[in-house]
């Protein structure tokens, strides 16, 4: 999966995108961590890898969102893409505890990660404030309503893209660990997380 994501980073081609990624996952350390991380601690992705599968799945359906809108910035929505989650890293401790740190708890994965790009930003000679700004928000958008945790909600399309397409792979990935275990056609009662009853398709 990092062989795959690596490809999107490497078809990133405006200069200051591209070495910010690489300031990130070329460094052989936080690619070890990020990849052994999950995405959370019991909501979707809770598991070891879990945060580079949902990271994969969610620059892949940006990838897809803009071979049918052409006016979306594609270097910046994958970056922002590979980059939503990654406060992730220290949000939340490595396993087998998985759970908040003190920072995780006090500050959250979306200030955190704006923090740790931010810092990396100011490492890069010539990175356009614009670009640097736009990338920052898509961050802070991401999860879309501020009662679901996003500072501001997104106001450039590339941020609404990015929020349609982790809030679609999470709540897919929900309703596959919740069925994973469910026989063709049964009701397995009311997810808090769907806000509804749910059920295994009989033909699958």
């Amino acid at each position: 999966m990092f062989k795959e994501l690596d490809g999107f980073i490497q078809k990133v081609k405006e200069p200051h995108l591209h070495a910010l990624l690489l300031s990130f996952f070329g460094d052989k350390e936080f690619a070890k961590n990020f990849c052994q991380h999950s995405a959370a601690k019991s909501v979707h992705h809770g598991f070891i890898g879990g945060l580079l599968e949902h990271t994969l799945s969610v620059t892949k359906i940006c990838d897809f969102f803009c071979t049918l809108y052409p006016m979306i910035n594609r270097d910046l929505l994958l970056t922002a893409a590979m980059f939503h989650d990654i406060g992730k890293v220290n949000e939340l401790s490595d396993f087998p505890e998985n759970d908040y740190t003190d920072d995780g708890q006090l500050l959250g994965h979306i200030v955190m990660g704006v923090e740790m790009i931010g810092s990396h930003i100011r490492e890069i000679p010539g990175f356009p404030p614009v670009l640097a700004s736009e990338l920052k928000h898509c961050i802070l958008a991401h999860h879309g309503e501020f009662e679901y945790g996003s500072p501001k909600k997104p106001a450039i399309i590339e941020a609404a893209a990015l929020n349609f397409a982790d809030n679609a792979d999470a709540k897919l990935e929900i309703m596959k660990e919740q069925l994973a275990s469910a026989t063709p056609g049964e009701w397995i009662g009311f997810n808090r997380l769907m806000d509804s009853n749910i059920k295994k398709t009989v033909l699958q």
